[in-house]
């Protein structure tokens, strides 16, 4: 039995919306919080001490993107 090519596989992003109206998004977890503390700190100073990892990914929708 062969392996799954790379392209076969399912491709996700990732969607945080603030409560500021902006949307955010990454094409992996890392993309996202990474994006996501850039906005914190850029748009919301006073509070990007207050979130970490783990929050910015509890907030944030995952979504299989479609195949090419």
């Amino acid at each position: 039995m062969s392996e799954p090519d790379a392209a076969d596989e399912p491709r996700f992003e990732w969607v945080l919306h603030c409560p500021c109206g902006e949307s955010l998004r990454g094409d992996s977890e890392d993309a996202i919080v990474e994006t996501s503390f850039a906005h914190l700190r850029e748009k919301h100073p006073e509070m990007a001490d207050h979130y970490e990892r783990e929050h910015i990914l509890f907030m944030a929708i995952k979504f299989r993107k479609p195949s090419p």
